[in-house]
């Protein structure tokens, strides 16, 4: 069964403040030129999206370079709404083998990585990192530790996807970027597959 964890992209869609909001504005009318076409404005970390190593790094990938392993991962949901904060000894608890992303369900709580568990994911070798949060870590911290320190090892960071109807557990995850040159970030289709 495949269930879209991808937030719907339109007017209303929350975006990190100071970001470009999205805006879909039609350019041709089928009624008028035989096809409908449309032009899209919209930042590279708007609704469900993924952070690429370039967003923090000038020498690291950009989402066009991003090795395919990246794309379609084993993916372990954490329902981590009853914590204050996901730290490495709650980390420790969840049973990480043959896992290569991990996602995080706060339900809407300001629940954030610290860097010691984002240097633990790192150990294990997680290879994308997801919150239903805009944000992965407290946006109060504006050196922003966890991004440098998973984007820095090349972890890729999902954000803003729609954990609602998901149920803690083991999933395949779909995550595909769009392939844009020299980009930090990309809106994405993101799927899991129970």
């Amino acid at each position: 069964m495949l269930i879209d964890i991808t937030l719907t992209l339109n007017q209303k869609t929350k975006i990190y403040p100071g970001d470009p909001a999205f805006n879909i504005k039609k350019v041709y009318f089928a009624e008028k030129d035989g096809f409908n076409l449309s032009a899209l404005s919209l930042g590279t970390h708007t609704g469900t999206h993924i952070d690429a190593p370039m967003h923090f790094f000038n020498n690291k990938k950009g989402c066009a370079d991003l090795d395919l392993k990246y794309l379609i991962t084993n993916s372990l949901a954490a329902d981590v709404s009853g914590l204050k904060l996901i730290d490495e000894k709650f980390l420790l608890s969840l049973n990480l083998k043959n896992i290569n992303s991990v996602l995080f369900k706060t339900s809407g709580k300001n629940i954030y990585l610290t860097k010691s568990g984002a240097e633990y994911l790192i150990e294990k070798k997680i290879l994308i990192v997801g919150t239903d949060n805009m944000d992965i870590e407290d946006e109060a911290d504006n050196t922003f530790p966890v991004h440098k320190t998973l984007l820095f090892n090349n972890t890729i960071i999902l954000e803003n996807i729609d954990l609602s109807n998901i149920s803690a557990g083991k999933y395949k995850l779909y995550c595909f970027p769009l392939k844009i040159e020299n980009a930090d970030g990309s809106p994405v289709r993101a799927v899991l597959e129970k």
